[in-house]
Formats: C-alpha cells, structure tokens, sequence
C-alpha cells in the first residue's frame, strides 16, 4: 500500500514538472508574420505585473504597428498641413494602441521571480476592424462636412462640425480616404483640410468705428458696434452667436476682453477705461479660437486650428489727458499770477489745463479770502490769515466730487497791505502741496 502511494506522488511530480516547462517561445521569438507579437517579462514583485505585462506588450505591438503606418502615410499631405509627419504618425500609433481590443494571450510562464506572458493579434483581423472604424469615421465626417458647407449665418455650428470631422478623420490619413462627395471622388482629408486651411478668409470681424477719442485714466465707459460675417459659397451672412475676443494690441485697459454676437451679428466693444498715455493705442478683434480649442481632444487639429491666423479688426484710439479748468478767485476777484502755481501743478500731476471751462473734464473751484491780523512789534510785521474753499466738479455733469475748507493760514508782510497779498501766495502753496495730489490720485487717475 505505502510503495503505491510512493509511485502516485512521482507520477504528480512528474506531471507537474512537464506542465511547468520552460516554453519555446521565451528563448526562440515568434516567428509567425501573420500576427503581430509581444514577448514580455515582469518582477512579480511588482504590484499588478500580470496588468503591466499587457501594457508593455501592447506599447510593443503598437510600436509594430506604427512601422507599417509610417509607410502609408502621404509625405505630401502631411507637408503640405503643416503637420510634421513624425507628429502625425505619433497620434496614429496612441489611437491604434488605444484601439486593441483584440489583444490575444496566446501563453504565459511563472518562476519564483518572473512572470512572462505571449500576446499577439492577428494582423488581417486587425486591420479589418481598422478599416472598419474608418469606414464609420467616414461616413459621419462626411455628414459633418455636408453640414459646414451649408452654413449660412451658423457659423458656430458649422465650424464645430467641420474640426469634428478632422478629429473622426486624421486618424485614418494611413488609409485610403477616397469617397464620392457631391457627384465626384474626393479624398475626404484634403477636403477637409481644404476647408479648415480657407477658414480665415471666409470670417470678417470689424468695427463700425476705426478712430475713437477717449480720455486716459477716466472711469468712462465707451463703446462701438461689433460684429462678424461670414462668406459662404451663396453669400455674405451675418454670424450669429458667435464668440469674439477684444484686446489690446497697442497700450493697456480695462476691456471687456469676450462678447458674443446676437441674432444680427452683433455686439459691442466696451472700454471702461485707458491706463496710458501714449497715443494712438489699439484694439483689436479676433475670432475666439479658445471656444472650440477647449473641446478639442485630437492634438493634431488643436494644432492644426491653432497655427490659423484669422482676420483681425481694428480700432485706433487717440488719446489725450484729463483736461481741467480752473475757476480761481483771491478776495472775490479773479487770482494773480499766483493761478500759475496751481496750474503747473496739475501739468505735473498729467492733467492738461484748458483756458475754457466747457472743453474740461474736471473743473478745479478755489476761492481765497484773506483777514488783517495784528502788528507784531518784535518782528515789525504785519499779520494776516486766510481761508480757502477748494472743490472738485465734474464739469460736464455739473456734478461735486469733493469740497473743503482750509483754514488758519498764517501771513505776514512789512505792510497790512503786503500781508493780505503773501495770503494768496500760501494759500495757492498750501493747496498745491495738500490738496492738488491728493484729488487727482484718488478722485481722477484711480
């Protein structure tokens, strides 16, 4: 009974040795050219090394494929797309790799250490359903093309449809595109590129004002009419709903940098405000290609969308320096040469000074009024002191910004008479030095 047992357990022991012998294909690769293969070994140590032997072989497999894709490619097309062919093959070989499905195991090996894995797929079945997916590819880029070229004032449509059948399509530039398309045989790619090459010359984005005069520094909301059209083989159209971006090409402001049109086309640029002096500064109008690059996924045309330069519209902007006037008196009379002090003052604060009060942006009200004060003996000087009102009028509004008093300021002459006149002078310094830099920064230039 124990020498039956014994012969049982070598008989195990023998079966299990010829289940785990070394595979030939482990020493001696493959050799089947119907199949693409993959030949890889794995640490077990390593978490998920059976799920990381079949991403190596199918990058592998992948890598096989891309060699008889590089082969297919038309240099030319891929010249003429501005498309490096090296960039489209590369977004071939990750579309194809994303596509094998069909990955066979064909064998599998285990040491203490290792764990090696045989996959293959079968080249004919592979490229069946290659053709297959291209073949459904093709027919809805071609219901997408049909789409773009029927736009009339949906452009945004019709461009949305038109870089879908680009992204259907260029996965397939390997393979043969040819397809009979409105009463001939086209290749579809070259159609399509066609289209999205001719692009910018179908849009027009203007203006209906190429100069505006506006005021630097001024909350002041300015604004022109807007729009896009675009030519398509029937007409001109009006684009409705269609996403525009506003920006400064030539100084700097506060726009509102995205509008979309309305059912007419149109929009409006609006300017809230110019921060620089310099002049003429420009603004620009462009067709917001962000609108349809953040729903791109195929690199490729993201690419190819993105090297698109599209017509810009532009408007000129002349700009010129708040104006202000001054409404200046001294003892209820028009002020001395004294006025000049206050004038020089807002020069050098970047405000232009108009001799007209209707002409400014800002009118400057001071009024100064002097008091006799007392001999002083010890210094045989006469005193005086005066009081100043200062406001700031928004002129074309009639609207008050800002008032106040100054008062107390002391004055002294060697006559009553030159005391009362030095009053005018420190008032004109006092309101220069405190007042002048104070209003422009906070009420004017902020």
């Amino acid at each position: 009974m124990k020498s039956a047992s014994y012969i049982i357990i070598l008989l195990l022991l023998g079966a299990c040795s010829m289940a785990t012998k070394e595979p030939v294909w482990i020493t001696q690769r493959p050799a089947n050219t119907a199949y693409y293969s993959a030949v890889v070994r794995f640490s077990k140590k390593a978490p998920n090394y059976v799920d990381s032997a079949r991403d190596n072989a199918l990058r592998e497999i992948s890598t096989q494929i891309s060699v008889q894709i590089d082969s297919d490619i038309y240099l030319k097309e891929t010249e003429a797309n501005g498309v490096p062919t090296e960039e489209l093959i590369s977004q071939i070989r990750s579309s194809s790799r994303n596509k094998l499905n069909d990955i066979e195991l064909a064998g599998s090996y285990e040491t203490d250490k290792d764990y090696w894995a045989y996959y293959r797929l079968s080249k004919s079945a592979y490229r069946a359903w290659r053709i297959g997916q291209r073949d459904i590819a093709v027919s809805s880029a071609k219901n997408l093309l049909a789409e773009y070229d029927s736009v009339t004032n949906d452009a945004v449509s019709g461009i949305t449809s038109l870089l879908k059948a680009m992204e259907l399509i260029v996965d397939f530039t390997d393979l043969d595109l040819a397809v009979m398309y409105q009463g001939k045989e086209v290749n579809l790619y070259n159609e399509l590129f066609n289209r999205l090459h001719r692009l910018p010359e179908r849009l027009q984005p203007y203006m209906e004002e190429t100069n505006l005069a506006v005021v630097a520094k001024l909350q002041r909301v300015y604004t022109v009419p807007a729009g896009i059209t675009f030519e398509s083989e029937t007409g001109k159209y009006p684009c409705r709903a269609f996403p525009l971006v506003f920006s400064f090409s030539r100084g700097k402001g506060d726009l509102v940098s995205n509008a979309q049109t309305g059912g007419d086309g149109k929009t409006e640029m609006i300017l809230k405000r110019v921060e620089q002096f310099t002049t003429p500064q420009q603004i620009i109008l462009s067709p917001d290609k962000n609108y349809w690059l953040q729903s791109l996924e195929n690199p490729v045309v993201k690419r190819l969308f993105s090297s698109l330069k599209f017509p810009v519209a532009t408007l000129y902007l002349q700009v010129s320096r708040p104006k202000a006037y001054i409404d200046y008196s001294f003892n209820d009379k028009p002020g001395t040469a004294y006025k000049e002090m206050l004038t020089n003052k807002l020069q050098d604060l970047d405000m232009d000074v108009v001799p007209d009060a209707s002409a400014s942006d800002f009118t400057f009200k001071v009024m100064i009024n002097s008091h006799e004060g007392d001999y002083v003996p010890r210094l045989k000087l006469y005193s005086a002191t005066a009081d100043a009102y200062v406001e700031l009028i928004a002129t074309k509004q009639a609207k008050s910004i800002y008032n106040t008093n100054v008062t107390g300021i002391k004055c002294t002459g060697s006559t009553r008479e030159n005391a009362l006149r030095n009053c005018e002078l420190n008032g004109v310094a006092e309101i220069s030095d405190m007042l002048l830099f104070m209003l422009v920064e906070q009420y004017i230039m902020n």
